[in-house]
């Protein structure tokens, strides 16, 4: 216990109806302690008490490897060992996966969803794994992972009628369609309550200035755009596909920079203004340049779709520079 004294006394402090008492500055440092830490306090008899600093909870992990040599998981004890995990508390769930098994086990954490109301996963390419997590309230993750998310399944839908259009002549299809439409009613009900959640936290006694209306209706948004870009994809399944083949190199610009504006959504500053208002600016150049003669249906209607989304940007445009503006304002 070096650097603290053998005993140290206090005087009791009133405290409305209950009595305080201050910890001395070094134990308080030692043990980091800050305003509103949680302390746990055991009573050994009517003179004396022991303080303790609540222990942070550690997060129990399950990590599954059913790709591994010499592992077999099948996706029936797969599907048990999830439910088996949720039972248990289980706070993250890790699953692998190589291109064989993933479909079959998006499918499976799909119909798990139906089931089991509090999960939810995501797919991490980067390490090639299903990340699980047991929402049980909606202050378990934030709306920006839900609309990541949702720019995830439209990016798929974009990718999926590319890879379709390729096909000479055949129609054009979306790939596992039940389960993207299943994917992406869920990720929208679930911004919708983390939106509403945030906001029955503040009233209106706290004055205007410190309602955070603007950013609720910007996050509105932005949630409302991101839904109807996804709407607005299925319009692709009217077109020949020789249409959107000759122009899937400008049709796949738009997720790629509807993620990279999510990306930067809390991070909004000159430079990430700039860059998107520059992106922007070239895919209007290019669209631009796309033939819209009268007697080119196809390639008219292709165009009135990619103009609709560069109007959304635009709007997404706007809702950054005012909160850019809004966090330079001095009250």
């Amino acid at each position: 216990m070096s650097g603290f004294k053998d005993k140290y006394v206090r005087n009791i402090i009133k405290l409305g109806n209950s009595k305080a008492v201050t910890f001395p500055q070094e134990w308080a440092e030692a043990a980091d302690l800050k305003e509103k830490s949680e302390v746990i306090m055991y009573p050994i008899n009517d003179r004396n008490i022991i303080i303790a600093t609540r222990e942070d909870e550690q997060k129990r992990v399950l990590r599954i490897n059913p790709v591994k040599s010499g592992k077999e998981w099948t996706l029936a004890l797969l599907n048990q060992a999830i439910i088996s995990a949720f039972k248990l508390n289980v706070d993250e769930i890790y699953i692998k996966y190589n291109q064989n098994i993933k479909q079959k086990l998006y499918e499976l954490l799909i119909k798990l969803r139906q089931e089991i109301i509090a999960i939810d996963f995501k797919d991490i390419v980067e390490s090639n794994e299903f990340y699980i997590i047991f929402l049980l309230d909606t202050s378990k993750t934030d709306l920006i992972d839900v609309l990541k998310d949702l720019a995830m399944v439209f990016k798929t839908i974009i990718e999926s009628i590319i890879e379709s259009s390729k096909k000479k002549g055949a129609k054009i299809e979306i790939a596992n369609y039940e389960l993207i439409m299943a994917e992406i009613d869920r990720k929208y009900s679930l911004g919708t309550r983390i939106l509403i959640t945030g906001l029955s936290g503040y009233h209106l006694s706290k004055g205007y200035r410190n309602l955070p209306i603007i950013r609720f209706l910007g996050n509105r948004v932005v949630l409302l755009y991101i839904r109807d870009f996804i709407n607005e994809a299925f319009r692709f399944l009217k077109l020949p596909s020789e249409t959107v083949n000759k122009y899937s190199s400008l049709l796949i610009k738009i997720p790629n920079l509807l993620q990279n504006l999510i990306k930067n959504f809390d991070n909004i500053n000159e430079e990430t203004v700039s860059k998107f208002q520059v992106f922007l600016s070239e895919l209007n150049q290019e669209l631009e340049s796309i033939e819209h003669d009268e007697q080119l249906a196809p390639e008219l209607q292709f165009r009135n779709i990619v103009k609709y989304y560069l109007n959304a940007f635009t709007n997404f445009f706007d809702i950054g520079i005012t909160r850019m503006i809004q966090n330079l304002i001095e009250y």
